[in-house]
């Protein structure tokens, strides 16, 4: 289920095995009675039945989300663009960092070998919160669009 005012998906099986809507009601519960969720991010009611204002709702919101993805996407993109070169870069010093008078050997105590060091800390952090934000990203945009194209084609269901 999708909630309507910000499109945050909820799993209401996870939901139903932390804490069931049948052991919460003290009566009975008939076949026409309608369960509705809190969504945890904005606060507002999900419910399965939506109007058409609620979809249009939804639909604003999965924009929103769309472009939320593409976002995550083009930062995760700029940081493994960045790590990349900076890595490069630390390559560069490490081999500076072998110098011809010590017989081609590394030495550690040079200038070039800190940087190096400094230089590949950097491109690991880079390249892994790139990656994450790249998949993130992609992954948020394909789910939302996926959504969208429900919605456009009259096939979504709550």
């Amino acid at each position: 289920m999708y909630c309507t005012h910000c499109a945050y998906e909820i799993d209401e099986r996870k939901v139903e095995m932390q804490s069931s809507s049948f052991a919460q009601v003290e009566g009975e519960i008939k076949e026409d009675t309608k369960v509705a969720y809190v969504c945890p991010r904005c606060g507002h009611l999900i419910k399965a039945d939506c109007t058409e204002t609620e979809i249009k709702s939804l639909s604003q919101a999965a924009h929103a989300q769309v472009q939320r993805g593409r976002n995550s996407f083009a930062s995760g993109m700029g940081m493994l663009s960045i790590g990349a070169i900076a890595l490069i870069v630390a390559i560069i010093f490490f081999v500076l960092a072998k110098k011809p008078s010590n017989h081609f050997e590394l030495v550690t105590t040079c200038a070039e070998f800190y940087v190096f060091v400094v230089l590949g800390i950097l491109s690991v952090i880079l390249l892994s919160f790139g990656g994450l934000y790249t998949f993130r990203g992609v992954a948020t945009k394909k789910k939302y669009l996926t959504l969208l194209k429900d919605i456009n084609n009259r096939t979504f269901v709550q």
